[in-house]
């Protein structure tokens, strides 16, 4: 049962997100994606498939999927809360926009065995960029947003998808695999430690 408590986190194309907690337990804080399926349409397949790769990852450095619910509106997806900034703005609130060499070797690792642990697991996430990097308070990394992520079963890909400034040239040819993952992460190591984006 979730508390009428709740904070509206953002929102987008097909519904909104919000901070909640369970009324039983407020100290357990979930964030709440709360998809229309009117605006949803033949995308509902895509949900499905982002919540059954968020299923079979479990790592300290990607955020947490607990469950789903769905009625005759809407489909609920209920994931760990995280308190903390999007990369994105870290790197706007740093002065001159970079970080020291540590400071970017400390998120970087995290990234790196995030990514380990995805690739593992037969997913590619196909979407590195700082706004699907969260900075809890603990100044840890936790990787978000599986929404563009693919089941690869070491296959290629040939599907156009994620952020241009983070493509790695192998998806715009519409033939890459996983690592077209580490193509990104490099481009975010030469943005934390320069200011700037490589390309």
């Amino acid at each position: 049962m979730i508390s009428k408590k709740s904070q509206q986190l953002g929102s987008g194309a097909f519904g909104s997100v919000f901070k909640t907690a369970n009324i039983h337990n407020p100290a357990h804080q979930v964030a709440i994606k709360v998809l229309d399926k009117q605006k949803l349409r033949d995308n509902v397949d895509l949900i499905m498939e982002e919540v059954a790769i968020l299923n079979t990852l479990d790592h300290p450095n990607i955020v947490k999927y607990y469950e789903t619910y769905d009625d005759n509106k809407y489909i609920y997806l209920v994931m760990e809360y995280i308190s903390g900034v999007q990369l994105f703005t870290k790197i706007t609130n740093t002065a001159n926009q970079a970080f020291s060499e540590a400071q970017a070797a400390k998120y970087m690792r995290s990234l790196f065995m995030a990514i380990n642990h995805c690739h593992a697991q037969g997913i590619v996430h196909r979407d590195i960029k700082p706004e699907n990097i969260m900075i809890n308070e603990e100044d840890d990394v936790r990787l978000i947003d599986f929404g563009l992520s693919k089941a690869s079963k070491r296959k290629n890909m040939h599907t156009v998808a994620g952020t241009p400034f983070y493509m790695a040239p192998e998806v715009l040819l519409e033939n890459y695999a996983s690592k077209a993952d580490i193509w990104s992460l490099g481009v975010l190591l030469y943005t934390l430690v320069s200011g700037y984006l490589p390309f």
